[in-house]
């Protein structure tokens, strides 16, 4: 049997859990003093153009993401040429989202809206230099990420307080978008640098760049599809109901539930690689995986229970009587959590396992749900219709998920899951490691 490798993976986790956790904590404290002071129409337009420039993202970022930290694992002789080549795709797919935004924006709004969506996609541009992430988590060096996104954040929300005391007017708070990002970009350049990387090295290669698009295909449009039926909302919400005020109470509420979103994605980026690692041992891969899954699970169990226990309180207290209908919103939208924590793991196991076209079916089968259950109870009930929505397709595709790739196979690791005896397991494994 093969051993595992030596790669502190519990330890990646925990910078990756960190550095989300600053996010949470800097959305909540700062995030909410800005949507407080912009109020829910002005905060409506940022709501609606960071929808619209999500759902046209993926012709940044192809589908390459995860796709890439296998690719460096896999083929660590070819890094230099996958890196350049992963960052030239992204950076002129950049403008293809920039122009695409503004001229869908131009076509249906004013022209203020319209500017404050074209000072959102600049941010697109710096993002492209994000592919030096992929470097950090295949060689399980979360900390240089962690790091990098602490020093960003807290210098944004310095940046945000001061434009709330000084009064700033809308566009100023659209631009911190671009800013942040380029912080990053520069912060990243600076810690590859200091991992003994060069960027000079990097080169582009069109036989690479064939080979990673037709790889990343399925993930393009699952990817599409994914971002479609998620940010929607708040463009048919403004569609049908004709009011950024009821924009703002939807995102207000959602905002606040996505946020617990970034624990599946930070302890999935920490653990990818060591799944991959495991391919020559399936049994132990299985059996990381099911832990994985129990993880997810129950966690998202705990933050969906809490949610609508102290929901009502929890958003009045961050937000306080302006944005009234975003309470509702958030105890509905909370338990989008079990099926959004699962599916994060399941689909770096179709990555690792190469089955995409899972993940393809599957978002179309949740996004097809989704915007014919939002046409029909978005004008029938208002913004809650839109969060109804998303409940009615996430649990179609979590049985779809458990179900479709070796039913038998997935049926068992769905039943092993919900065991809380693979959170102690888990724990073991942990201080196992750190003693090794």
């Amino acid at each position: 049997m093969q051993a595992e490798p030596k790669n502190n993976y519990v330890s990646n986790t925990l910078w990756g859990l960190l550095e989300k956790s600053a996010r949470i904590i800097s959305g909540i404290l700062v995030g909410v003093l800005v949507v407080r002071y912009l109020g829910k129409e002005q905060y409506g337009y940022i709501a609606y153009g960071l929808s619209v420039i999500s759902i046209l993202t993926i012709f940044s970022t192809l589908g390459l993401d995860g796709l890439i930290v296998r690719e460096l694992i896999t083929r660590n002789d070819r890094k230099h040429s996958i890196m350049g080549t992963a960052f030239w795709l992204r950076f002129w797919g950049s403008f293809v989202v920039m122009a695409g935004a503004t001229f869908y924006s131009s076509m249906r709004d004013t022209a203020d809206v319209t500017f404050i969506v074209f000072l959102l996609s600049i941010s697109i541009v710096f993002q492209s230099l994000s592919v030096i992430d992929f470097h950090f988590q295949s060689t399980v060096k979360g900390r240089f990420t962690a790091i990098n996104q602490v020093i960003t954040l807290f210098v944004s929300a310095l940046i945000k307080l001061y434009f709330i005391y000084i009064k700033a007017p809308l566009e100023w708070f659209a631009c911190m978008a671009a800013f942040e990002a380029a912080l990053v970009a520069v912060i990243q350049i600076l810690f590859y640098k200091k991992d003994s990387q060069f960027i000079k090295l990097w080169r582009f290669n069109w036989s690479e760049a064939k080979y990673l698009l037709i790889l990343s295909s399925p993930i393009i449009l699952s990817s599409f599809l994914q971002m479609l039926y998620q940010k929607a909302d708040r463009i048919l919400i403004e569609r049908f109901l004709h009011e950024w005020g009821l924009v703002g109470n939807y995102d207000a509420g959602v905002r606040i539930s996505e946020a617990s979103y970034v624990i599946p994605v930070a302890v999935c980026a920490a653990v990818f690689p060591g799944i991959i690692n495991n391919r020559n041992d399936k049994i132990l891969q299985l059996k990381r995986l099911g832990q994985l899954y129990s993880v997810m699970i129950w966690s998202a169990l705990i933050v969906a229970i809490g949610g609508t226990i102290f929901g009502d309180w929890a958003i009045h207290f961050l937000y306080g009587d302006k944005f009234d209908l975003a309470p509702a919103v958030f105890k509905i939208f909370i338990w989008v959590n079990i099926p959004v924590f699962w599916g994060t793991a399941w689909g770096m196991w179709m990555l690792t396992e190469n089955k995409q076209k899972y993940v393809v079916w599957m978002q179309l089968l949740n996004g097809t749900i989704i915007l014919v259950s939002e046409f029909i109870l978005i004008p029938a009930i208002g913004i809650n219709g839109a969060a109804y929505s998303m409940i009615l397709g996430s649990y179609s595709a979590f049985v779809f998920m458990i179900l479709a790739y070796k039913p038998k196979q997935g049926f068992q690791l769905f039943i092993n899951a919900l065991n809380p005896r693979n959170i102690w397991e888990v724990f073991k494994y942990s201080k196992n490691k750190d003693a090794s």
